[in-house]
């Protein structure tokens, strides 16, 4: 990943440096790592998916075309 993206975690709510950006959100390393590794009978699982779900409201709504 690249080291030099920083910004607010959407998941864990605080400013990191290094991680990935889904559409206009950004999730740190260590929570995009934890999240791939986490079960779906785990607690946390919801967690992450009520988190994830502020990709669609926070985004700007964007038509693309080829």
């Amino acid at each position: 990943m690249e080291e030099n993206r920083i910004g607010i975690c959407m998941i864990c709510e605080q400013q990191k440096i290094g991680g990935i950006r889904i559409l206009m959100s950004f999730i740190c390393d260590a929570c995009s790592r934890d999240l791939v590794k986490t079960d779906v009978e785990d607690q946390k699982y919801t967690y992450y998916v009520k988190q994830m779900r502020k990709i669609f409201y926070t985004s700007p709504k964007k038509t693309y075309m080829n």
